[in-house]
């Protein structure tokens, strides 16, 4: 969007109803003016954008200027402090020669219409709860809520897991215990006759009694 001066006059109906409430640097107007006013070089000067809206609420903000033979093209990137209140939005573009101590020693002032700030639908002027940036806002603050509540949860259940981990190695060891207490008492066992009971007359009918059993005659 260009907006070009006549003399200290800057018309800014192409951008009266440009802006909306709450943009962040959506915009990037382009302002020409005559680079000598009098006996001045502006290219010499800073130039600053002030706003001030209908509730009192004010800013400022420095913006660059190109430089070239006879013009300058002022730069404006307009951010969120123009755009924080919907309704009217009066303009101040001023040109300052500092010195060293940054005291303007000559200030230029150009007059500019003032332009509207669009609101949001249903909104009043002044900000309040509605603001979609605080909406913005509540919903990061809601996701990192999310966020916490799963890792804490995911801490507990890794905790449990830990728990049942132990608790298995633990069940492990003692089946190790049990499985060589088995296998000592087999060993043993073995050394062990069998016992076989059977009457005289049985016992002097076996034609070759077996030398590894324990026969008991009754």
């Amino acid at each position: 969007m260009v907006l070009k001066a006549i003399g200290k006059y800057i018309d800014t109906l192409p951008i009266h109803d440009l802006l909306r409430q709450e943009e962040q640097l959506a915009d990037d107007v382009t302002i020409e003016i005559d680079r000598f006013y009098g006996r001045h070089d502006l290219a010499e000067f800073r130039f600053f954008m002030r706003g001030l809206t209908q509730s009192g609420g004010e800013a400022l903000v420095e913006i660059p200027a190109i430089v070239e033979e006879t013009v300058l093209r002022l730069q404006w990137r307009v951010d969120s402090t123009f755009t924080t209140e919907a309704g009217t939005l009066a303009l101040d573009l001023f040109a300052a020669a500092l010195d060293e101590t940054e005291e303007p020693q000559v200030i230029v002032r150009y007059l500019l219409p003032p332009v509207e700030v669009q609101a949001f639908p249903e909104s009043e002027s002044v900000l309040d709860s509605h603001s979609y940036t605080e909406f913005l806002l509540e919903v990061r603050a809601a996701a990192n809520d999310a966020v916490r509540m799963i890792e804490q949860t995911a801490e507990e259940v890794q905790a449990e897991i830990a728990g049942y981990d132990d608790a298995m190695a633990q069940m492990q060891r003692n089946l190790m215990v049990l499985t060589e207490k088995v296998a000592a008492l087999e060993q043993r066992l073995e050394g062990v006759k069998p016992v076989v009971t059977l009457t005289r007359s049985e016992f002097e009918a076996l034609e070759t009694p077996d030398e590894d059993t324990l026969y008991v005659v009754t």
